[in-house]
């Protein structure tokens, strides 16, 4: 079967179309899937509380296994992003608030060298969150994992909305 000359341009427009809504599908789909992944990975995995993340500015490293009887948060960030440090912000606006929190702030991404040059946050502890974070199949950051006083999952955020740190600890962490 052949096209026409009139008829080539619609038919061209029509299979771009076409194109445009299987490519975005196939984005939210596959977003999809990775956050569930994600989640599936937080839920079944039996080294979450004692994988070990060694420590930035300290000797030796941190796990959640050691923050057990405090309420505990693992945020995946990297420096160069703006999102992780507005999520970073909010959750130091709450721990201003609620001291019972402790943050381990997993640098991944980045090289430690950038450290110097970035905000530091008074009570966070700063740990290399690269293992974990690939051993969990974060699929971006900003994200968190926040665990209750004996290490149970209260929750994981992927990415970063305005309110998501702050807001989102102030219901979970009631």
């Amino acid at each position: 079967m052949r096209l026409e000359q009139k008829q080539f341009v619609p038919f061209m427009v029509g299979i771009a179309i076409i194109t445009m809504l299987v490519i975005i599908y196939s984005s939210f789909n596959f977003q999809r899937k990775q956050q569930t992944r994600f989640q599936e990975n937080v839920a079944t995995s039996d080294s979450l509380l004692t994988m070990p993340l060694l420590s930035i500015f300290e000797n030796g490293s941190q796990s959640v296994a050691d923050q057990k009887g405090s309420e505990t948060i693992v945020v995946f960030w990297a420096s160069w992003s703006d999102k992780s440090t507005s999520m970073m912000d909010e959750i130091q606006n709450y721990t201003v608030q609620n001291d019972s929190l402790v943050v381990l702030a997993a640098l991944v991404k980045d090289a430690t060298e950038s450290l110097p040059n970035v905000p530091q946050y008074p009570g966070f502890k700063y740990v290399d969150g690269t293992h974990y974070f690939n051993y969990l199949k974060v699929p971006g950051f900003p994200s968190y994992i926040l665990f209750d006083e004996e290490g149970q999952v209260l929750n994981t955020q992927i990415g970063y909305e305005e309110g998501v740190g702050f807001d989102s600890l102030k219901v979970y962490l009631q």
